[in-house]
């Protein structure tokens, strides 16, 4: 089978290759799943580039989540059966879905949304499940106020219609070439982040929640309007990252706790509470994902596509991040 695969550490795309590999039967708790689609995320060129507390296969397949139909069930597997259409998002230390056929494990699993092709649903699981989880935090209530950010991006837009499905009010920073999208969203206040500054158009208070991925000044910006909670993919709880399968040394975890300072510190002087959002493998959390969307009128939007095919000829590069690999 062809997968596209790890030939050297580094962070550019173009050291991943399209190679004949075997196709190896699933263990006792894994499917096998052919494959129909999966997003190149910002994470995979992280994991690409290689960190010091991963061990990498060889060959090392990329990717870290996706979708397809399972063609081959381990022996112990009981809940899913052949033809079941899955979707998934695997742990750091289990990467590997940019390939015709894989073996995943069925913890990390669930079945499709209803609503949703294979296709639709393997572009957009990491950021669908990002948003979902991120906004299940909070722990809103209807009519409450919300400030998103990057609302144009990938998972940015997932959370604006997760948003307004909790029945919220939604604020949401974007691009002008986004507007017409989100306004059909729901949003109740698109932001122009090039022509105007969020913390002047929202007063302080003026908002219960903020959902934040850009981090930086920006994260600044934002718990300066005092909201009650900020969830953030940049503020780093080091205590999460077992979710993705990584046990971190003590040394690491104070380092990376005291790289927050700032935005504590600030936190602590505006009553904000600060959550970090770390999206783990968790089949349970897909499966309620899937019955979330499943009473939605939700929105697909069109993504730019590569196939293996084309990718084998080709290559990958840095201006593939966000395009959806179809197998």
């Amino acid at each position: 089978m062809k997968a596209i695969v790890r030939m050297k550490s580094g962070k550019n795309l173009s050291n991943m290759k399209v190679q004949e590999i075997e196709s190896t039967p699933p263990l006792a708790d894994q499917v096998k799943v052919k494959m129909s689609a999966s997003r190149i995320n910002p994470v995979d060129f992280d994991l690409m580039k290689g960190m010091p507390f991963l061990k990498y296969k060889n060959p090392q397949i990329g990717g870290i989540d996706g979708a397809g139909t399972i063609i081959a069930l381990g022996a112990n597997v009981k809940n899913f059966k052949i033809g079941d259409s899955v979707y998934f998002y695997r742990k750091f230390t289990d990467i590997g879905t940019w390939a015709e056929e894989i073996n995943v494990n069925t913890l990390d699993i669930a079945n499709i949304p209803k609503n949703m092709s294979l296709s639709q649903i393997g572009s957009i699981t990491l950021p669908l499940l990002t948003a979902y989880e991120s906004l299940l935090q909070l722990n809103t209530q209807k009519g409450e106020k919300i400030l998103i950010h990057g609302a144009g991006g990938g998972v940015g837009f997932q959370a604006v219609q997760i948003a307004k499905q909790l029945g919220l009010q939604v604020f949401a920073t974007a691009g002008s070439s986004d507007k017409e999208i989100l306004i059909q969203a729901g949003v109740n206040r698109v932001i122009d982040y090039k022509t105007e500054h969020f913390e002047r158009v929202i007063s302080p208070r003026g908002i219960d929640y903020c959902f934040d991925v850009l981090g930086g000044d920006n994260l600044l910006k934002s718990i300066s309007l005092k909201p009650k909670k900020i969830i953030s993919v940049h503020y780093i709880e080091p205590d999460k990252m077992d979710k993705v399968g990584i046990k971190l040394p003590g040394i690491l975890k104070w380092i990376m706790k005291l790289s927050m300072r700032k935005f504590d510190t600030l936190a602590k002087k505006n009553n904000v509470q600060m959550i970090g959002q770390v999206t783990g493998a968790n089949g349970d959390s897909l499966q309620s994902l899937s019955d979330f969307v499943n009473k939605m009128t939700f929105i697909n939007r069109e993504y730019q596509i590569r196939t293996i095919q084309d990718i084998e000829l080709n290559g990958l590069s840095k201006s593939d991040l966000g395009r959806i690999i179809l197998f």
